[in-house]
């Protein structure tokens, strides 16, 4: 990866939810969509916190399925998930295959109603390519991280891609950024990290000693801190 610059970092890491993807996923309010999008007329207050105490008592479970990297163990646990909600509803359980079916339409269709790429987003990675930055993804999601970058095209642009639930740490743990250190076989101030939450992407990154800068995109940009992607190619010259 050697190569001259005059910028001190090498290699350009990025958050994902709310850096590169705006993401509106409230899990209750998502199953009642889909809920409703196969005919299902429900106590929607009963219905959203049957569902929320149900993922919230088997999230941490998710997540050690999410470390086996098998598609079909974390498509049997939403399954499962949506009988179980079904039937604490009362409602017939063999609709849950319907439920994922349309649920998956709603994260993925055309357009998605979950996911929305920032506009910035496209132009920045064009140019860090340009100017030969590898790039990486270093974000606190499951595996369908590598879907959704691959679903807005993405995937191209990036080296790799680290969810923290299939590596068993969420940042600011340092463990996460330290994968991508290892995997890149380079010092942490070599690093530039961009992301969207100060304590997570910010702080995280600067406790190991890698560059930040953080996306506010609502702010006015000052010292660490930009309000548009595409100003990331200004800041390493």
């Amino acid at each position: 990866m050697g190569r001259a610059m005059a910028s001190p970092f090498r290699v350009v890491s990025f958050d994902c939810a709310q850096t590169l993807v705006e993401v509106d996923w409230v899990p209750p309010v998502v199953a009642l969509k889909c809920a409703r999008k196969v005919g299902l007329a429900l106590d929607e207050q009963v219905a959203a916190e049957t569902y929320s105490r149900l993922i919230g008592s088997r999230w941490a479970h998710y997540g050690l399925l999410n470390q086996r990297r098998d598609p079909k163990v974390l498509e049997d646990f939403w399954l499962t998930l949506s009988e179980d909600w079904l039937k604490q509803l009362g409602e017939d359980i063999a609709l849950a295959p319907e439920l994922i079916r349309v649920s998956d339409e709603v994260f993925f269709g055309t357009p998605s109603e979950v996911y929305r790429l920032y506009e910035d987003v496209i132009p920045t990675l064009q140019g860090l390519k340009e100017r030969d930055y590898p790039l990486i993804v270093i974000s606190n999601w499951d595996a369908s991280l590598h879907r959704v970058l691959n679903h807005f095209g993405l995937s191209g642009f990036f080296n790799f891609a680290l969810a923290s639930l299939e590596e068993g740490a969420e940042k600011p743990d340092p463990k996460l950024f330290r994968v991508a250190l290892d995997r890149l076989g380079l010092p942490p101030g070599e690093i530039l990290h961009i992301g969207d939450n100060p304590i997570d992407d910010v702080q995280g990154a600067r406790a190991l000693g890698m560059g930040t800068l953080l996306i506010d995109r609502g702010a006015e940009p000052g010292p660490g801190r930009i309000n548009d992607l595409r100003q990331v190619l200004e800041f390493v010259g």
